[in-house]
């Protein structure tokens, strides 16, 4: 059995420029026009078509500083929407589990995979998976293949540069010297800008030079990590698929108003809300927290206005997971932080000090427990068949009216029932 292992294949499969992809599945005018999709509070280029790429404009600017480029080229403009982007993400990942037992999900829009052994050629297998979700979902893929992670990573790479057919790339010991020699060092999986630098002084400049080189003299120079590397590049097995999530230690959610705010209430109503969402993230994974971490701060990029930042850490009696336990610690926070006279622009809530279920320790003075997690079991089932919010606390407000700015924002077309598109006939 474990030779079988040893001689299977790995896959990623990786969605291309995938924001964009999920807006362009329910608007096809998108395609072949350049998309791009932005930050909370419709700040900077966080996902780039691939006609935008073409165009030179880099990850990360603020927008403003591209509206030309925005008005000659005609780009198109998203906020982004995390609601589509991760239910898409959902269903992609179901349909690459439903053909693999061991599967690890690296990212929102990648996912590695073990080819098993009964998939004779692996290229057919990736390509069927490939025209599968294509099909199913509408998203665009590319998919590497190699033994190791670290040979899908570098086919992966050299899929989405046309390298292979039909957007899959196989790496194997036929052709190995011919495609790690196309890899740039800095394009290597692992290989960040400290290492490349270090790597090109002793003239390692691509990937089949990485993999002839010594692994001891690495490991001596850099890490054990990085010696890793080199094993993998040379097809043995050193980083293995991480089968399950790995628990968060700290969970936390904040937002940038959209606006500056001054009073208390809409304060409330903020920090209740990152509280909620905290909360519902904390059930998720199946943990418990002991303390809480609140904080304001103003913007500082603003010196003509007074300035201040305030962190608190609310330690709880006992350990809760239960979303009013939750925002009664994260309003105690705020209300012994908030300071009036001051305009903010920022506000969230922290989760630290978490703890598995099975992990708890029992309270005999606490005895409100059983009762307010089953209420809290009970809303995450309602708002997950009905959509998010469909119950929420008072406290949370009726509207969000300080939160992030999201003018372009498209139609939740899978989550929301009020938001499924029509077509007239």
């Amino acid at each position: 059995m474990s030779s079988t292992k040893q001689d299977s294949y790995i896959a990623i499969v990786d969605c291309n420029n995938f924001y964009a992809s999920c807006e362009r599945v329910f608007n096809p005018a998108l395609n072949n026009k350049p998309v791009i999709v932005l930050s909370n509070n419709d700040g900077c280029v966080i996902a780039r078509s691939q006609e935008v790429k073409d165009l030179g404009i880099p990850m990360g600017i603020p927008v403003f500083k591209i509206k030309h480029l925005v008005e000659i080229h005609d780009i198109q403009i998203f906020s982004s929407n995390f609601a589509l982007y991760g239910d898409i993400s959902n269903r992609i990942m179901n349909i690459i589990r439903s053909g693999n037992s061991e599967m690890e999900v690296y990212s929102i829009d990648e996912a590695f995979v073990t080819i098993n052994p009964r998939y004779t050629d692996p290229i057919d297998y990736a390509t069927t998976l490939r025209n599968k979700i294509y099909q199913w979902t509408g998203i665009p893929v590319s998919i590497g293949i190699g033994k190791t992670k670290t040979l899908a990573k570098v086919a992966n790479h050299l899929s989405k540069r046309g390298v292979g057919k039909n957007n899959v790339c196989l790496i194997d010991s036929t052709n190995d010297q011919d495609l790690l020699q196309k890899v740039k060092v800095h394009d290597i999986w692992g290989v960040g800008r400290r290492k490349q630098k270090f790597l090109k002084i002793n003239g390692i400049y691509n990937a089949y030079d990485l993999k002839q080189a010594n692994p001891e003299w690495i490991q001596k120079h850099m890490t054990i990590i990085s010696r890793h590397t080199v094993d993998e590049l040379n097809g043995r097995k050193k980083i293995e698929l991480e089968r399950e999530f790995a628990t968060k230690k700290s969970i936390s959610t904040s937002r940038s108003f959209s606006r500056m705010i001054s009073d208390l209430n809409t304060l409330r109503n903020a920090i209740s809300s990152h509280a909620s969402r905290s909360a519902e993230k904390l059930r998720s994974q199946n943990s418990f927290v002991n303390s809480i971490g609140v904080y304001l701060c103003t913007n500082r990029f603003r010196a003509d206005l007074p300035q201040y930042r305030r962190y608190i850490n609310v330690q709880l009696p006992v350990a809760l997971n239960d979303t009013s336990g939750i925002i009664n610690a994260a309003l105690e926070g705020l209300y012994a932080i908030y300071k009036s006279g001051y305009e903010y622009k920022k506000c969230g809530v922290i989760l630290n000090d978490l703890v598995q279920a099975n992990e708890v320790q029992q309270s005999l003075f606490y005895n409100r427990r059983d009762k307010d997690e089953r209420i809290s079991a009970s809303i995450d089932q309602i708002n997950q068949a009905f959509g998010s919010d469909t119950i929420r606390y008072a406290v949370q407000g009726e509207n969000e009216s300080w939160s992030i700015k999201r003018e372009k924002l498209s139609p939740s077309y899978t989550t929301n029932w009020n938001e499924f598109l029509t077509l007239k006939v």
